[in-house]
């Protein structure tokens, strides 16, 4: 009987000693934010079946996912109530639904698309390029603040200062960067358009080598931010990239205690929050 119950007692020692070190592992992981941009030139049902393919992904593996929407996936969901019933059932899932911009001299910089919006006065955008005008940033809010939720926090591609003028204020958290370095950061707060924003860098999944944000992820303390982004047209070409990152932050937190949304990590982390 006795060496039963030291049989029991050691038992429940190596549980509690493993659940022990369970908590002192995760304790000291960064806490790690995903987002993804919904591009403007793909909004079309394609690449919103891709979307909803990458939630579910996300969502077997506890990640909260940043939607950040264009203007014109705005429209195209508008425009159904099953898309709206969709996000709206995301949301009660954690995930969150952010803005997404492409400005006017910012992809002319790059050699992308624009999304149309832009506070920049008329005279000064180039003849040829004003037939894509689609209104100005209370246009553009008024389109992204229609869907379900709140709208807080967004990607507004402020690479180039002549773009500085769109944005909004009620965004008061905001995201940039695609270099592998840009994935680790802390809350930084900057001024865009004379808006207090708290801002986050994040590294661009398509653009690293595999294996390279594991290995910065596991380099990385917890006072820091891990953050990255993906695009729905990335997910559908590579979906194993985006699997394989959602499997290496799963099996270190099996329950997702160190992931957050762009809002969920800088409410928490700024003053802002208080």
């Amino acid at each position: 009987m006795l060496k039963r119950v030291a049989s029991l007692f050691n038992c429940g020692l190596v549980v509690i000693l493993l659940l022990l070190w369970v908590v002192w592992e995760t304790s000291a992981l960064p806490t790690s934010v995903f987002v993804v941009h919904c591009e403007p030139t793909r909004a079309n049902p394609v690449m919103w079946i891709e979307l909803t393919k990458l939630v579910a992904q996300a969502e077997a593996r506890n990640i909260p996912l940043t939607l950040d929407f264009s203007p014109q996936w705005a429209s195209m969901i508008l425009a159904d109530e099953t898309k709206i019933a969709l996000l709206e059932s995301w949301i009660e899932s954690g995930h969150e639904i952010g803005c997404h911009h492409h400005g006017y001299w910012g992809t002319k910089d790059r050699g992308s698309t624009w999304d149309g919006y832009t506070n920049t006065p008329l005279i000064q955008i180039d003849p040829e390029d004003l037939k894509r005008y689609q209104g100005t940033m209370d246009d553009y809010m008024a389109l992204l603040t229609a869907l379900p939720g709140e709208r807080v926090s967004g990607c507004l591609g402020t690479s180039n200062s002549g773009d500085d003028v769109d944005y909004p204020c009620q965004l008061i958290y905001s995201t940039r960067g695609q270099a592998l370095l840009d994935a680790v950061s802390q809350p930084t707060n900057v001024t865009l358009n004379g808006c207090d924003v708290w801002e986050l860098s994040h590294a661009l999944i398509a653009s690293q080598d595999r294996g390279a944000l594991a290995d910065l992820y596991l380099e990385t303390d917890d006072v820091n931010v891990f953050s990255v982004v993906g695009h729905v047209y990335n997910y559908a070409a590579f979906p194993d990239l985006f699997e394989q990152w959602f499997s290496f932050l799963a099996s270190l937190d099996a329950m997702g205690t160190w992931r957050r949304t762009v809002s969920g990590v800088l409410g928490a982390r700024t003053p802002s929050a208080q």
